[in-house]
């Protein structure tokens, strides 16, 4: 059974200031990138990915959803997904996932972030070399049963159980809201963190 959190004032507004360039908009464009206002995926992107990720091995990749696409010679196209190292017992995580694909529809990977939830909680940003993570830092999980009514938020990513719990929700905007809950179920935004879709798109130099 879902369980249902209500975070309201704190969050709504780290949401809504997350989001508030998508005000009245289907989308943004940021660098060039076009930053979408929703998770869903396209047939086309579904197709890209699809291809380009046919004939990786070691790491299950699930998209959960598009979250931008960049016109170039053909389209490049920024992925959230759910990633699992295929060995018994691993952990779920969180990858950021890029892919081109050419004007004749071939695709290929551009580059692949992990995403520790824990590790991004501690350090307030987002390792664009990070490591596939053999367990989650602080005892995160991947937890998407948790619904959050709050209209910019798209999904709920983790949690980790404290003195009370701590949420990671991913808001419109493309941010990564965390948020401590404590034992009588008061909420309050700890802190956001921007996922810049561009950079990340980038394979690293090292």
């Amino acid at each position: 059974m879902k369980k249902i959190l209500t975070m309201i004032f704190s969050i709504l507004i780290a949401c809504m200031m997350a989001s508030c360039s998508e005000q009245g908009q289907e989308n943004s464009t940021v660098g060039g990138w076009k930053i979408m206002n929703s998770l869903d995926i396209t047939q086309e992107a579904q197709d890209a990915f699809d291809m380009a990720t046919k004939e990786l091995v070691g790491v299950d990749y699930t998209p959960l959803g598009l979250l931008g696409t960049q016109l170039v010679s053909g389209t490049n196209y920024c992925f959230l997904c759910e990633a699992q190292v295929v060995v018994p017992d691993a952990v779920s995580y969180y990858a950021i996932v890029s892919v081109y694909q050419n004007l004749q529809g071939e695709s290929e990977i551009l580059n692949i972030v992990p995403l520790d939830i824990g590790n991004i909680a501690e350090t307030g940003k987002i390792n664009p070399n990070g490591q596939i993570p053999s367990q989650l830092v602080g005892g995160w999980q991947v937890d998407r049963e948790t619904e959050v009514k709050v209209d910019d938020a798209e999904l709920h990513l983790a949690s980790q159980v404290v003195s009370g719990t701590n949420h990671c929700v991913l808001c419109k905007g493309w941010k990564l809201v965390f948020v401590y809950e404590d034992l009588s179920g008061k909420t309050e935004t700890t802190q956001t963190v921007k996922i810049d879709v561009g950079a990340l798109a980038q394979p690293s130099e090292e």
